[in-house]
């Protein structure tokens, strides 16, 4: 039996969260996050420092946290890990501090080496450069899975065979780019069907676009609907905890055709047509 109560006398909850009668949803704590990009076709430390990337943060208050593509803590940041043994020692260094991270990203796209397209780590490599970090006395960060370029791959699988590690990690991670949130939806639940016993973080997704030419506002619009559902959605379903969009700046020395019509910010900082909507997310389909 459907029971209907009058949104004059009672509060409403809409997608889990509780709100005031008149009032827009909001976005669940956490659930809103951003990627920034580094220049070149190096992905690694220097690309920005982290002090210019927290600086494009702060125009993007919706989001809770920010990730680039190193192991070295900052405000709001959530550090990931590096693909050789001086980033898990520092890693390492930084789980044992007096003040760890709440969070750590694992290894980022060690299926695919976009200098080479080779595997950048195999997974047998991998399972043995991440033991000292997992056998580490840690009790106060949460270790996130390493997460393929290509998420359907057997590349997660073999790591977790070889490292016999799979309970050491708190949630698992998947990059998403398809040209329709239909497409992107399906994606993520294919992963999880697959990958169904942990919470799920999208720590990258965006609508892929066939070209890198100039966004048109025909581009941003579609972007911004994009965004809009995904987080709507997002907000819907119980197991992915955090989404992150990216990206928060203008890849501006190559073409990537996955970030080519979704960053908040050009090559200069300034707002594109997609920073105002995505600071008034309200994560609901109305």
């Amino acid at each position: 039996m459907r029971l209907t109560l009058s949104t004059s006398l009672l509060p409403m909850t809409i997608y889990g969260i509780l709100t005031a009668p008149g009032l827009a949803a909001k976005c669940s704590a956490g659930l809103v996050n951003i990627v920034f990009n580094g220049p070149g076709n190096k992905i690694g430390p220097g690309s920005h420092p982290d002090s210019q990337l927290f600086s494009w943060f702060s125009k993007m208050p919706a989001a809770k946290n920010w990730i680039t593509f190193n192991e070295h803590q900052y405000e709001k940041k959530i550090p990931m890990l590096g693909d050789n043994r001086d980033a898990v020692q520092e890693a390492i260094r930084m789980v044992t501090s007096t003040n760890p991270p709440e969070f750590l990203l694992t290894f980022n796209e060690p299926d695919w080496d976009y200098k080479t397209g080779k595997t950048k780590l195999t997974p047998q490599a991998a399972a043995h450069l991440i033991e000292p970090l997992l056998n580490t006395t840690a009790k106060h960060t949460k270790f996130i899975a390493p997460v393929p370029a290509f998420q359907m791959s057997s590349w997660l699988p073999e790591f977790y065979e070889k490292c016999k590690c799979r309970d050491h990690f708190y949630a698992h991670s998947v990059h998403i780019y398809n040209h329709t949130i239909d497409d992107a939806k399906t994606a993520i639940n294919t992963f999880r069907n697959k990958y169904n016993d942990k919470p799920l973080w999208i720590t990258e997704i965006a609508p892929r676009q066939l070209n890198c030419d100039a966004p048109t506002s025909s581009s941003w619009a579609k972007s911004s609907e994009f965004m809009n559902e995904l987080f709507a959605w997002g907000q819907q379903i119980e197991w992915i905890e955090k989404i992150f969009w990216n990206s928060g700046n203008k890849i501006v020395t190559h073409c990537d055709t996955n970030v080519a019509a979704s960053y908040l910010l050009d090559g200069n900082g300034i707002p594109t047509p997609l920073l105002a909507p995505f600071n008034n997310l309200t994560c609901s389909q109305t």
